[in-house]
């Protein structure tokens, strides 16, 4: 919020600046023409002058040698915990596009308070499992980083949207992922899903019987040519990773999403049974609700957060 101010200040400024020349500029009227093309080599150097968002960088954490192995972290005010992981079928998508940072602010109100980590991740057609695997071994470097800075790693959230939910459910289930490549010794204590994919193998089946064209199968799109689907689904699948004592996960799902079926939350809940929570919108899309639903969105996010925080 403070460098938001600085941001906004230095705009005003700049604005104030440039009316008082042009004031003095229209009051002489011999010397119009110079003053007029001065201002407009001012106005040219405004990109330069005035900070935007975008250059209020907030730490960035490396964990792994591919530009997209890194972490954005924003320092909360308070010593919990909760993790991002942005959408975009596996395939597209940055942790730093504005599309992903303003859904994630538009449903998890009480952001400020916590400290958050962004995770991006290697994404891209065939390139399955790496996504997985990226953000299982950025939540290691997480838990390391938040001990350094005395943050409480008994009090993480991990959460995402469509992949990044389904990324999410990885990353807490990853216990029992066989080609888990970076095993930690704390699991998150709880879970937030928008809408991600639970079953990989009948979300891949619904693409295909409900799109006309073959390349909006980004499941498909995602796995290599080379690897057979039903397989790759046992081993990527959260719904198959369950164990005895998994975290409390908080589903967000609407019934009319076209890109990820409700079934898919269905199968999560019919799996987890007390340990889930699934918030159903009824005739919800993918990222597509009414402000009223984004206010129960809303409510039951930041509801769910304080009461995981409180345990």
């Amino acid at each position: 919020q403070r460098l938001k101010a600085i941001h906004h200040c230095l705009h005003f400024l700049v604005l104030l600046f440039f009316l008082q020349h042009f004031i003095l500029c229209i009051s002489n009227s011999t010397k119009v023409k110079n003053c007029m093309k001065s201002l407009i080599k001012f106005l040219l150097l405004i990109p330069l002058i005035v900070i935007s968002d975008e250059d209020f960088k907030i730490d960035e954490l490396s964990y792994g040698e591919h530009e997209k192995q890194k972490i954005d972290f924003y320092k909360g005010s308070s010593d919990k915990v909760l993790i991002w992981i942005h959408g975009g079928g596996w395939i597209f998508g940055d942790k730093q596009a504005s599309r992903w940072i303003n859904r994630f602010r538009n449903h998890f109100i009480d952001h400020e308070n916590l400290n958050v980590y962004m995770i991006g991740y290697r994404i891209g057609e065939d390139t399955a499992p790496n996504a997985v695997n990226d953000v299982i071994c950025a939540y290691k470097k997480i838990l390391d980083d938040a001990t350094t800075k005395n943050l409480s790693i008994e009090d993480i959230v991990v959460s995402g949207a469509s992949a990044g939910g389904h990324l999410a459910l990885m990353t807490g289930l990853s216990e029992t992922y066989i080609d888990n490549p970076c095993h930690s010794m704390t699991k998150p204590k709880a879970i937030i899903n928008l809408f991600g994919i639970t079953e990989i193998e009948r979300n891949s089946d619904f693409l295909d019987e409900t799109k006309f064209f073959k390349a909006s199968n980004y499941v498909k799109g995602w796995i290599k040519p080379d690897q057979d689907i039903a397989e790759i689904s046992q081993k990527l699948s959260p719904i198959y990773l369950i164990d005895e004592n998994p975290p409390y996960v908080l589903t967000i799902h609407g019934t009319s999403d076209r890109w990820v079926p409700y079934e898919q939350a269905i199968l999560l809940d019919n799996k987890l049974g007390s340990k889930h929570e699934l918030l159903t919108i009824d005739g919800g899309g993918h990222y597509y609700f009414s402000e009223k639903e984004d206010e129960l969105i809303r409510g039951t996010i930041s509801s769910f957060l304080k009461g995981v925080y409180l345990e």
